[in-house]
């Protein structure tokens, strides 16, 4: 790999399934070429089955497209919103969706070697809004249609349909995994997400010199964005590296200059569906912000902001010709984000550490799928890559021994973990010659004012999201959240 790629880019968006976006992918043909140690000539999306949850006295089946009908007189549907509600992420959360079912609750980590039915996802949503007029909204998946640019992408290039969150959790520890192999037991955000993993990340561990970028929309706390913040060790490191705007990263890009290893951070995108399903509330209280449209795909937002988005960071890398031919577009997301995958993630992940979840969970079963695109003119048309390791799957610690690889450090001696050290790398998914040809990709008209109202610039004080989750499900109206809000913060 490092004899044809020079610059790397990873780009990590949020809280998608595999099925949730890329289900369709290949509804009517099938992919080109696969890659990996599971030779099966078959994308492995809804088109392989009917898939569905039991809740309610009901069968919900996996939908071909999103409806995002509320059932209330006068709210028209938002198919570009689904699910309406931000569906639960947290650990407990996720057990009952792998494990669960109407019949039999799971919130803790069950006996090893457990398969996961993925029959609770209907479940666990319904169970906490108790919106039957919504509750559909969960098992619906895009089509290409819908999302042409993240689809479009997947099949010009190659995406993985064995690819796993690293964490059967939320976004921190996930991301930790991929930047530090580690979540030092953690299984959970903390209740406002604001936290610092204090261990060493990807960044120490490259070689002195490698030139290196993180680039970001907002600032999350102590004026620092969310991966300088939360993930300090990349600080120690900033000789050889900068933290700058995401227009930093546009006009590097563009001109061809970008560093070796660039991570880019999206606009966060957080809320809570309004009760009627009209769209998701945001904007201050208290002089705090409590809901923002991002571009990075997160549930309830709209998502054409994040298709606005991904084809921005395509398009400024393919502007120079010269450096695309050298360029590899990592695109991923952190976790599943409670939205609907048929596969069972399964055991076998490998602990970093000794570290022990808080109900004795080893760290030793994946998370959910999630999508994960190779993008550049060495991955050729129609690829499907999955691990070439007969027993490890591919998670967000693959995308950290392969950087390191290239970057010519031994996974297993950087310090990482015991994961990274054994994680399955992509580097072999690149072809012997480059591709000539580059795809382009056009947004529908109006996606890019998805949530318009919502795009708030000031994201540096937050009211803790998990406050929000647990009071809006019983709140009516605006003004009665706002009550009891200022209850729970006695203000």
């Amino acid at each position: 790999m490092k004899e044809k790629i020079d610059h790397v880019v990873v780009l990590m968006l949020e809280n998608r399934s595999l099925d949730s976006v890329l289900g369709w992918l290949y509804r009517d043909e099938q992919p080109q070429h696969f890659y990996g140690a599971d030779t099966t000539p078959t994308y492995q999306g809804l088109q392989t089955g009917e898939y569905s949850n039991q809740y309610d006295d009901r069968t919900i089946p996996a939908s071909y497209g999103t409806k995002g009908e509320t059932g209330y007189a006068g709210v028209p549907p938002q198919p570009m919103r689904v699910p309406g509600y931000d569906p639960g992420e947290e650990y407990a959360h996720v057990n009952q969706q792998l494990f669960g079912s109407p019949g039999h609750s799971v919130k803790t980590n069950p006996p090893s070697g457990t398969p996961a039915p993925m029959a609770g996802v209907a479940y666990d949503y319904g169970a906490f809004y108790e919106k039957w007029e919504q509750l559909g909204q969960i098992m619906e998946a895009y089509t290409p249609e819908q999302l042409p640019i993240l689809n479009g992408l997947a099949k010009a290039y190659g995406v993985s349909d064995a690819w796993h969150s690293s964490v059967p959790t939320q976004t921190n520890p996930n991301r930790a995994y991929s930047l530090c192999g580690t979540s030092l037991g953690r299984v959970n955000n903390t209740w406002d997400a604001v936290e610092q993993f204090n261990t060493r990340t990807i960044w120490n561990a490259l070689p002195a010199g490698t030139s290196w970028g993180i680039y970001y929309h907002d600032t999350w706390q102590d004026g620092q964005c969310y991966t300088q913040y939360t993930f300090p060790g990349c600080t120690d490191a900033l000789k050889d590296g900068e933290i700058a705007s995401i227009d930093t990263f546009y006009s590097k890009a563009r001109s061809g200059s970008l560093p070796r290893f660039t991570y880019l951070e999206p606009k966060w995108g957080y809320g809570l569906g309004k009760l009627d399903g009209s769209g998701f509330l945001c904007g201050k209280l208290f002089g705090k912000t409590y809901g923002a449209q991002g571009n990075d795909y997160h549930p309830p937002t709209w998502v054409g902001p994040g298709e606005v988005f991904v084809n921005n960071v395509y398009e400024a890398l393919i502007a120079d010709a010269d450096a695309w031919q050298r360029t590899l577009l990592v695109i991923t997301f952190d976790e599943h984000g409670g939205t609907y995958d048929h596969v069972d993630p399964g055991w076998g992940a490998v602990p970093p550490d000794s570290q022990r979840g808080p109900d004795g969970f080893a760290f030793d079963r994946y998370g959910v799928r999630v999508p994960t695109l190779l993008i550049s003119p060495w991955i050729p048309a129609g690829t499907v890559f999955r691990s070439p390791s007969p027993t490890l799957k591919y998670d967000h610690t693959s995308m950290a021994a392969t950087v390191l690889k290239w970057c010519g450090v031994d996974p297993a001696a950087a310090g990482l973990g015991d994961r990274v050290a054994v994680a399955p790398t992509f580097d072999g998914v690149l072809s012997e010659q480059p591709r000539a040809d580059v795809p382009t990709f056009t947004v529908p008209d109006g996606y890019a004012d998805q949530g318009k109202d919502c795009w708030l610039e000031d994201e540096s004080q937050r009211l803790p999201v998990g406050l929000m989750h647990s009071l809006v499900a019983r709140s009516a109206t605006v003004e009665e959240l706002e009550a009891k809000v200022k209850a729970a913060l006695n203000l």
